[in-house]
């Protein structure tokens, strides 16, 4: 029996699963990816093949995807394996799975999650490697009382500012907003910055002579300004983890930059190796 559009008050309707036809479904499962020789992991692969049905609209959003019955017969595989497949998509926050309710589609967007650990000067752009940098503005502005006390200036004094926002890829994900504070006796060299590909620490470094003895770092939760929270998308006051670094050299500060990440989406590794000092034998 099927249900009318009559004025009953049948309930919000239950999401639909979409149906992939069968042949496209052997011709994916056919596909799966060896690179280098190396068998990607089945789980990953999965994952891999529900997300870009996902973002083409196959699953659309609100629909069910297939039940682990389904895409355990599908796949050839065990249901641990879809299981583990469905986690990364949770994971990526494309699906929620709710005990007798099914998966559902909440977004056709992955979410980035970043992990940057280093351990010493080149690690802090490793990060930053096959992203892509979309510089707005250079600029010379007076330093108010708060932003000079953190880059170590004086309020008052002019440097220059540039912004910009660090995205996963061109017309991807945005993954920083930033914020650089440079003296102004290197503004020749800030103005090479357009298109750059490599840190602005090293150009500064390499053209002025003037070599990095050691960069501090502070990190603070802070509410996103307006400016930020507009990159991001977000609104205004959610929280960031904010990277401040202050790379010095002999004569001063070389450059400062202000890091805002999207808290939910960022994760800072730090390993410390102890070193036990022992008496000679």
């Amino acid at each position: 029996m099927t249900a009318g559009n009559g004025s009953g008050s049948a309930g919000p309707a239950a999401p639909r699963k979409a149906q992939l036809p069968a042949a496209k479904k052997r011709a994916e499962r056919r596909a799966a990816p060896e690179p280098d020789g190396l068998r990607q992991p089945l789980y990953v692969h999965i994952a891999s093949t529900l997300q870009e049905r996902i973002v083409a609209g196959t699953y659309p959003m609100s629909s069910l995807l297939p039940t682990e019955a389904d895409l355990t017969e599908e796949f050839a595989t065990s249901r641990n394996t879809v299981r583990e497949a469905l986690r990364l998509l949770v994971e990526r926050r494309l699906v929620r799975r709710r005990q007798g309710a099914g998966t559902v589609v909440i977004s056709a967007a992955p979410a980035a999650n970043y992990v940057q650990s280093f351990t010493k000067l080149d690690d802090l752009f490793a990060n930053s490697r096959n992203t892509y940098y979309a510089l707005h503005t250079i600029s010379t502005v007076q330093l108010e009382a708060g932003v000079a006390d953190r880059i170590g200036a004086c309020e008052g004094e002019e440097w220059l500012q540039v912004q910009g926002v660090r995205w996963t890829e061109r017309g991807g994900t945005p993954i920083a907003y930033i914020e650089s504070y440079i003296p102004t006796e290197f503004k020749a060299i800030v103005d090479t910055f357009v298109d750059l590909e490599v840190p602005f620490y090293s150009v500064l470094e390499k053209a002025s002579g003037r070599t990095i003895d050691e960069v501090t770092q502070e990190i603070r939760a802070l509410g996103m300004p307006r400016h930020v929270a507009n990159a991001f998308g977000m609104p205004e006051g959610s929280t960031s983890l904010q990277l401040l670094r202050r790379y010095v050299a002999r004569g001063g500060i070389l450059i400062a930059s202000i890091n805002w990440h999207r808290a939910d989406q960022f994760t800072y590794e730090m390993v410390i190796h102890r070193r036990v000092d022992r008496e000679p034998q």
